[in-house]
């Protein structure tokens, strides 16, 4: 397909489908990693965002017109949702802990441990250097000279933005690192990702393996029926305890009110 047929099928509403093998690793903000490989399937129209994993059943829907993310487990019959203003408010809530503890250990051996986890959370303390590498169809995308974003070759003929567009509006992609991916200047095909899911670190090696424009209903960016609405694991809030006193409790180390005196 010619690139003026491809630009006239964006003009129509088009959307695009990518199917594509994965290595995935995830870092949480306590450092605890899980690696799995899958299969998936990628849906991109205008700026909302489909990706079904295959190989698990998962999928992750991000709906820019809504402002809201899902994440679908149709296998279990259960689903997450969270607006994009709940996910920002939880990220903030766990950086500010990070940040926090950085503070109290700065200088040490877990200062610098800490500093290099916010760093991976794209939180710098002034705003990035970001640079883009052109050499041929290879793209390299790189933060403050040495920390590697993206290391990707591109298909030169079909662009999708709206996928930049709908991860960083869940703060996938620092917003200096997202201006910089809409000059890729295609489809990214094969190559590495690192970017932020939720409260994750994410190192993405992906190869893809069939890529075409068709047309996307918006019914394939609504969740699957029949699903009960359960919290996101790790974004749950917990449970408010209040335990009562009991009846025979007595005070120590100053919890009773001191004896009243008499007027002299």
């Amino acid at each position: 397909m010619n690139i003026c047929a491809l630009a006239a099928l964006a003009l129509l509403g088009q959307g695009v489908e990518i199917e594509r093998t994965v290595q995935r690793t995830s870092i949480d903000w306590l450092g605890r990693r899980q690696e799995i490989q899958r299969k998936e399937v990628l849906l991109i129209k205008g700026s909302s965002l489909s990706l079904a994993d295959l190989t698990f059943g998962e999928r992750l829907i991000i709906r820019s017109d809504l402002k809201k993310v899902w994440k679908a487990d149709p296998l279990a019959r259960r689903y997450s949702e969270l607006s994009f203003d709940e996910v920002v408010a939880a990220r903030k809530a766990a950086i500010d802990e990070l940040r926090a503890a950085q503070k109290r250990v700065s200088g040490t051996d877990d200062g610098r441990e800490l500093e290099g986890i916010l760093e991976g959370l794209d939180q710098f303390a002034v705003p990035p250097r970001v640079e883009l590498k052109v050499e041929g169809l290879k793209r390299e995308v790189t933060v403050n000279g040495d920390l590697l974003r993206v290391s990707v070759h591109v298909h030169d003929h079909l662009r999708a933005p709206g996928w930049i567009e709908a991860l960083s509006a869940i703060g996938a992609f620092h917003p200096v690192v997202a201006e910089k991916l809409k000059e890729l200047g295609g489809v990214p095909m094969k190559g590495t990702l690192r970017y932020v899911l939720f409260l994750d670190r994410v190192i993405e090696r992906f190869e893809v393996t069939s890529v075409k424009t068709r047309e996307i209903a918006d019914a394939e960016f609504d969740l699957p029926p029949g699903l009960v609405k359960t919290p996101l694991a790790g974004f749950e809030r917990p449970i408010e305890r209040k335990p009562a006193k009991p009846a025979a409790f007595k005070g120590d180390f100053g919890e009773e009110a001191p004896p009243k005196q008499d007027n002299p």
